[in-house]
């Protein structure tokens, strides 16, 4: 009986080994990799004033491209708009032509 139990500890103790060796393990490879995450975000609080520039000019497009740009359809909308407006105009005139030869005549 004291033999189970020398079997029994010794395969506690190795249990608990293991258990310590893997726990030192993934402690190691999760501080490795937390002190790379923080490195790599320390990197990109360093940018470059040329990238803020960048990044000025890309948003000061992206505020003007409204104001300088007219869509297809809106284009088109105001010519046919304008065009409308022309022949109505036409239309007077001619009107007031055929008035002016009737009464001319």
């Amino acid at each position: 009986m004291t033999e189970h139990w020398q079997i029994f500890a010794a395969i506690a103790a190795l249990v608990a080994a293991w258990s310590v060796i893997m726990i030192a393990t993934q402690r190691w490879i999760l501080s490795k990799c937390v002190k790379d995450l923080n490195e790599k975000i320390k990197a990109l609080g360093d940018i470059p004033k040329e990238y803020q520039n960048l990044e000025r000019s890309l948003m000061q497009l992206k505020a003007d491209l409204p104001l300088s740009y007219v869509r297809k359809e809106d284009f088109v909308r105001f010519d046919v708009v304008i065009n409308t407006k022309l022949d109505r105009l036409r239309d007077l005139i001619e009107d007031v032509r055929e008035r002016q030869n009737e009464s001319g005549s």
